[in-house]
């Protein structure tokens, strides 16, 4: 369902969008959507849990993913919920809109 709406973008993004537009011959909302989409999977290629990271200090290496995991290993355990939430989310085989509009409580059910 399309629905307008009014965003507030600088002159210089607006013209960028307005370019792209007419050189894609498509509608400023298309290009928008276009950037949006990219920024999404961008997102989710690029968040890599098992990514190593290590700080050098002091001539100790500190394993960052290391601490990352075992602390979101005590938060989920503490909020399996959130678990199931992030898992989903991991998965990337929706998109947020769907997965909010799937997972997001709003006090309006039953």
């Amino acid at each position: 369902m399309a629905s307008k709406t009014t965003v507030a973008v600088d002159q210089k993004l607006r013209k960028k969008i307005k370019k792209l537009s007419a050189l894609l011959d498509i509608p400023q909302s298309a290009v928008i959507e276009r950037a949006i989409a990219n920024l999404e999977e961008d997102m989710i290629k690029n968040t890599n849990p098992k990514k190593k990271m290590t700080i050098n200090n002091n001539n100790n290496n500190i394993d960052i993913s290391k601490i990352l995991e075992e602390t979101t290993k005590k938060i989920w355990k503490k909020y399996p919920e959130r678990e199931k939430n992030q898992k989903l989310l991991q998965k990337g085989s929706q998109t947020i809109d769907d997965f909010l509009l799937s997972e997001w409580i709003t006090g309006l059910e039953d």
